[in-house]
């Protein structure tokens, strides 16, 4: 059972590395010029609750499978949750279709890891993997349409 896990860790990992790639890219086109938004204060909410969910992301995606199973994820999720909650009361009014994508990711990866706890398997965790990989790819994306805001 042990080699048969191993494929699906080693993808998520591989998943988080690329995460912690791409993380840095939108701060790092982010120009501090703020475009054309009258809601200054609701603009630096996103752009600092938005950072924290990618700080939070970032670090779920890092966490190995290995040291602590599905429980350590789990406990790096919640992190995530309340991160990406922060995000779209932030971001509802200005950004609702993202908000809504975002919350549609946090629940798929809050399901995978139901079931990855209650039937851990090769299939359960790549699922995971999966859905971790969409959220974080989704993250990016939306921190890419608010970064020139930020």
């Amino acid at each position: 059972m042990r080699r048969r896990l191993r494929l699906p860790v080693l993808l998520l990992l591989a998943g988080a590395l690329l995460l912690g790639c791409s993380d840095d890219d939108p701060a790092a086109d982010s120009s501090g010029a703020s475009s054309s938004s009258a809601n200054g204060s609701g603009t630096a909410a996103v752009c600092s609750s938005l950072d924290e969910l990618q700080t939070s992301v970032a670090a779920l995606a890092k966490t190995p499978v290995t040291d602590g199973g599905i429980a350590a994820l789990q406990t790096a999720f919640t992190t995530v949750q309340d991160d990406a909650s922060q995000v779209v009361d932030d971001a509802r009014d200005e950004y609702s279709d993202q908000s809504d994508q975002l919350s549609t990711d946090v629940s798929a990866v809050q399901s995978a890891l139901g079931d990855a706890a209650g039937n851990p398997s090769a299939a359960t965790l790549r699922a995971v993997g999966t859905a971790i990989s969409t959220l974080a790819s989704d993250v990016t994306s939306f921190a890419g349409d608010v970064g020139s805001t930020c």
